[in-house]
């Protein structure tokens, strides 16, 4: 099994056509801090596609791995091209700071969306929002999420059955004053999390019909060909066409 260093997605990046090399260069991901924590004696494996629709994303992930569990977050911001990606970057620039001292404190991935939202609240333009999720994978197996009106997660479970995790609070930036729960269960060997963004609920066939939540498909293969079967399920469905961004993190135990 593998896992990533702590990763971003790069943004705002160049859109690549579907179903061509730009499926896999979607996913290129920076460092996000100078020095990564040591890798944790069984870390889980991980793996992220990122591809924008057009010249600049809205979408935005982290991965990162502290000493005794990973952080992720996924999220969109409301809306496309430059103003979303503008807004994004501002997000992803803060979710790293957030994501490290919330990780240094081991704090509750509520507590790191309410920090988010404080922090968002005052700067995001009128009618701006993002939806996001944040949360951990403890080395013992206990995850924590927090979602923030946000596409419901999917746990895949070992036995072949499927769990979703649903919002635990409202979207961030929009409301004055906001609060979350955090979503708690336990990821067991070879059971996986599936993170993504509207880019794969919504896209839409030929003849107009949704991707929908019950296109996604996780078996048991490794997180990078979970996400890849994923993202190919899509561009069939789609015909090859791309109207949002898309954005899938596998997190497999």
């Amino acid at each position: 099994m593998s896992t990533m260093p702590a990763d971003r997605g790069v943004s705002p990046a160049p859109a690549h056509p579907a179903g061509g090399s730009g499926q896999r260069v979607g996913k290129t991901q920076l460092s996000l801090f100078p020095h990564s924590p040591p890798a944790t004696r069984h870390p889980p494996d991980v793996h992220a596609i990122s591809i924008p629709a057009k010249g600049f994303t809205g979408d935005f992930y982290i991965t990162y791995p502290a000493a005794d569990r990973l952080w992720f977050a996924l999220g969109d911001v409301a809306g496309k091209g430059l103003p979303a990606a503008v807004v994004m970057a501002m997000i992803q620039e803060e979710l790293v700071h957030r994501i490290e001292s919330c990780a240094a404190a081991r704090c509750d991935p509520s507590a790191t969306m309410t920090r988010l939202h404080a922090f968002l609240k005052p700067l995001m333009p009128q009618n701006r929002f993002a939806t996001a999720v944040i949360g951990w994978l403890h080395n013992d197996g206990t995850l924590a999420i927090a979602n923030a009106g946000h596409c419901p997660p999917i746990i895949a479970r070992a036995n072949g059955s499927t769990e979703t995790v649903p919002s635990t609070g409202p979207v961030v930036g929009l409301l004055p004053s906001s609060a979350w729960q955090t979503f708690q269960t336990t990821l067991a060997q070879d059971e996986a999390l599936v993170l993504y963004s509207d880019g794969v609920m919504e896209a839409r066939s030929p003849d107009g019909q949704e991707f929908g939540f019950d296109g996604i498909h996780v078996g048991r293969a490794s997180a990078r060909q979970t996400a890849e079967e994923i993202l190919a399920d899509v561009n069939r469905h789609a015909g090859g066409a791309r109207e949002d961004d898309l954005t899938i993190v596998v997190v497999r135990r």
